[in-house]
């Protein structure tokens, strides 16, 4: 999982234009943000066209793959999400990736109900930004950074939801689905 963002601590740094963290400024950064990354994960980046814009990239190792059952785990996938969530309300989060996207969907339906089994079933990624040309350098997120996701996600078997997410990290449910009867007789649900 990828992130950009930017923490008021490093603003005047970035500012001034010294582009290196030291190693304890970086350990301060993943203390900070609370998701287990190794202080090799923090670096900055440039996604400004024209104008520099200078985020902090945050890379964290997790795979959340579509089509996959994820039963195992849940609780951490949960607690994840909601670390990224507070990480959304406290700091300025300039982009999530797919799977920090697939994790705040995760979190918000977890508001709504118990998950004990979840699988996505399908998602899709539609990206809205594409730096890559201007700045050749940047790879993954800081290339591609401002991007809205859609995920199908079946919920003890008994629910479809499809929620999108902005690349800022506020996720929506879209619709939602009763499959209790089988695929074939899926009805929406009220919310």
């Amino acid at each position: 999982m990828e992130i950009l963002l930017e923490i008021d601590n490093y603003k005047e740094k970035i500012v001034s234009d010294e582009l290196s963290l030291t190693d304890s400024e970086k350990e301060e950064i993943t203390k900070d943000i609370d998701l287990n990354c190794d202080v090799e994960c923090v670096d900055y980046k440039n996604i400004g066209v024209g104008a520099d814009w200078m985020v902090l990239l945050i890379a964290v190792g997790l795979i959340i793959e579509a089509g996959k059952n994820i039963n195992d785990g849940i609780n951490g996938w949960i607690e994840i999400g909601k670390r990224l969530k507070k990480l959304v309300k406290r700091n300025r989060i300039v982009s999530v990736d797919n799977e920090g996207a697939t994790l705040l969907a995760i979190e918000l339906i977890n508001q709504r109900e118990k998950i004990t089994s979840i699988e996505i079933i399908h998602e899709s990624t539609i990206n809205l930004v594409d730096v890559s040309e201007f700045l050749p350098s940047n790879k993954g997120l800081a290339a591609k950074p401002f991007n809205y996701y859609i995920k199908a996600i079946t919920v003890n078997n008994e629910t479809i939801y499809l929620i999108g997410v902005n690349s800022n990290g506020v996720a929506n449910i879209i619709k939602r689905y009763d499959i209790r009867n089988g695929i074939f007789y899926m009805e929406e649900c009220e919310d």
